[in-house]
């Protein structure tokens, strides 16, 4: 009898271990079920964690406006030395990006939160250039990790085709924090107390990144594996359909893949595609407001005028994302962004005369919307095209760095001296944003010959087909790369 019961639990253990090595199959409405959870959980938090990271570092734009710069006794050269700080800090720390891969997101970033909230409120206490300069410096610091890691934490949740809309509604967070910060800055240059209104610009805006952390800490998941919102079948459900091999928590690093990563040459071509919208994405965040007051409007107007053109960038942001994930190409929606942008810059750097100020004021709008969508789509086509996930993190760490070191020439590119028309700051805007156009279709074609040699080789891949990412990834017979 003893045998018998021994016997049929040996036998049930089987099965049940059978069942375990079985992969498990993810309907599509568990997928959909899945993917509303991240999207009502996950995407807003990280969202306005972002938006708050861009609203302290780009105040600096609408401060120097409302009289920073002149109240501080700052040259243009010392205002360039102002900017630069933080990009210095934010590139020589852009690699603490991995720490997302070691430490647990909730803590890491609610404690990013509180650090870079202290910084941009304490830049209102300032006095001089080297105070400034240094809350800037430690703003920079805290800020690298979040800005660099935030994509490659969404790719945790998302895949490859659901992965450019989230991850270009994040970044689009940028303009929208950029329209909040001109909003917010209008309104606060007209308060009047005790305290200049750049200061108040600077304290107010930083409050609520601080008064948000403990959202973060208590609401953002760590992996879809740990996600608290899901039940166990469905935390299994979701590291299934990411073909997860850890089921408890994130992977540790693949060294391999990550050296692999750093000498992919798409990933150096997302990169100059990075650094040369990053001139412009870090130019116009600092001297937009700058830009327009000098086309005849007042400091507090100037402010006021480029919130709507920032909502329409983020809108803008939206649509791409839209169209790019329903059609899946990538390539094609940062040619044609690239190329409004360029038709902008091209407007603002040869009108110099006063009387085309509306033209020039369109003129900006084109060259805003036309370069944060191609920004966008161009992270979302890196990692879209890096399947592994170590692979993934180094394509953003040769992105980050070296893309990010066109901010330093941005800062430097429109100085007083050249209002007010700025012909030489808008001009290498132009040649960049032309040469965006150029490396897009670049790499499109190659990836599409690319495509076309596999279909030739192993025939077309069968929908939502499993690949063996760890193993082979892009070298996978079915793998396809994202055009």
């Amino acid at each position: 009898m003893a045998e018998d019961k021994s016997s049929v639990e040996m036998k049930e253990e089987a099965r049940v271990a059978e069942e375990h090595t079985q992969p498990i199959s993810v309907t599509p409405e568990q997928e959909r079920v899945i993917r509303r959870h991240f999207d009502r959980r996950i995407v807003p938090i990280v969202c306005i964690a972002y938006v708050l990271s861009y609203l302290d570092r780009g105040n600096i734009g609408n401060a120097k406006t409302a009289g920073a710069q002149k109240d501080l006794h700052l040259s243009s050269s010392q205002w360039t030395w102002v900017l630069n700080a933080f990009y210095i800090a934010y590139v020589l720390m852009d690699w603490t990006q991995i720490l997302w891969k070691i430490f647990p997101a909730h803590i890491f970033v609610a404690s990013l939160c509180v650090l870079w909230g202290i910084c941009a409120m304490s830049a209102g206490a300032v006095h001089g250039l080297s105070s400034l300069v240094v809350v800037r410096v430690f703003l920079g610091i805290f800020e690298a990790s979040f800005g660099a890691g935030a994509p490659y934490f969404l790719s945790l949740f998302y895949q490859r085709q659901e992965l450019a809309f989230r991850t270009s509604l994040l970044l689009g967070m940028s303009p929208l924090a950029n329209c909040f910060a001109s909003a917010l800055a209008y309104g606060i240059s007209q308060i009047r107390g005790s305290l200049q209104p750049w200061r108040f610009i600077f304290i107010i805006e930083g409050a609520p990144t601080i008064l948000f952390a403990p959202v973060v800490f208590f609401l953002l998941p760590d992996s879809p594996g740990t996600a608290k919102f899901l039940d166990e079948r469905e935390q299994t459900h979701a590291l299934e359909r990411m073909q997860t091999r850890d089921h408890t928590k994130k992977s540790g690093i693949h060294w391999k893949a990550f050296l692999a990563g750093l000498v992919d040459y798409r990933n150096f071509i997302h990169m100059a595609i990075h650094f040369m919208c990053n001139y412009s994405f870090a130019g116009l965040s600092n001297f937009l407001p700058t830009i327009v007051q000098n086309m005849g409007y007042t400091s507090i107007n100037a402010q006021g005028l480029t919130a709507p053109i920032y909502f329409l960038s983020f809108l803008c942001c939206v649509a791409a994302a839209l169209i790019s994930d329903k059609w899946g190409n990538r390539g094609l929606i940062i040619m044609t962004s690239a190329t409004v942008g360029t038709v902008g810059y091209i407007l603002l750097a040869i009108l110099e005369e006063k009387k085309y100020n509306s033209v020039r004021y369109f003129a900006v709008w084109l060259a805003v919307c036309g370069i944060y969508p191609a920004l966008a789509i161009n992270i979302t086509w890196l990692l879209n095209n890096n399947v592994n996930e170590s692979k993934r993190g180094a394509g953003l760490a040769v992105l980050a760095v070296f893309g990010q070191c066109s901010s330093f020439l941005s800062s430097a590119m429109f100085p007083n001296a050249d209002a007010p028309f700025f012909q030489r700051g808008c001009a290498i805007g132009a040649a960049f944003t032309g040469c965006i156009v150029l490396l897009a279709a670049a790499l499109f074609i190659r990836l599409r010959t690319s495509n076309a040699h596999k279909d030739r080789l192993h025939g077309r891949p069968q929908a939502n087909e499993q690949l063996d990412i760890t193993d082979l990834g892009e070298a996978h017979p079915s793998f396809r790369y994202f055009l």
